[in-house]
């Protein structure tokens, strides 16, 4: 009859009544195996735990990233909310103003806190004041022909440039010397 059960599992293994396959082996070697077992099952649970907090700290760098870019430029709006407050008070007194030359005042101060403003963040105008044309830091727009002064001079400033932080952030625009 034993015989008849090894055919029938393998003529069909899924078969209910098919004999499960055993190994004998000594209690010792079933220790250490057990051993090893209860060891990978330890590793296996470390590295599932470690893969899970991995993950939630890339989840939580994601989000402070996303939170620094959203609020990285909350100084420069609150150093920058007293131009604007100046702005406003200014329209206020142009509207009522008769006298120009205080109005002018006004915005001549608004435009001396703006350039303050500016150099504090680390923004600087390109220099073009008798400076020779700098592919690097100009771009001409126009040329004049004056056999007087240099060639390549820069004789007029159409639209300042900007740098920040020796960075380049606009070229200056400049009319230059061409013979």
């Amino acid at each position: 009859m034993k015989e008849k059960n090894n055919n029938n599992k393998q003529e069909n293994p899924s078969a209910p009544d098919a004999a499960v396959d055993t190994v004998t082996i000594p209690k010792k070697e079933y220790e250490v195996l057990k051993a090893k077992r209860d060891e990978r099952d330890s590793y296996y649970d470390k590295y599932i735990r470690a893969h899970a907090e991995f993950e939630n700290a890339k989840k939580r760098l994601d989000k402070e990233k996303g939170d620094f870019q959203k609020y990285a430029n909350e100084s420069f709006v609150i150093d920058f909310l007293p131009i604007i407050d100046s702005l406003e008070i200014s329209e206020k007194h142009i509207k009522e103003a008769k006298d120009f030359k205080a109005v002018q005042e006004g915005v001549d101060m608004i435009h001396a806190q703006i350039q303050k403003f500016l150099k504090d963040i680390g923004v600087e105008k390109v220099r073009t004041d008798g400076e020779k044309f700098n592919p690097h830091l100009h771009e001409a727009i126009e040329t004049v022909e004056a056999n007087d002064k240099e060639e390549s001079l820069i004789v007029e400033e159409l639209k300042p440039g900007y740098m920040f932080n020796g960075r380049l952030l606009r070229p200056a625009s400049v009319k230059i010397v061409k013979r």
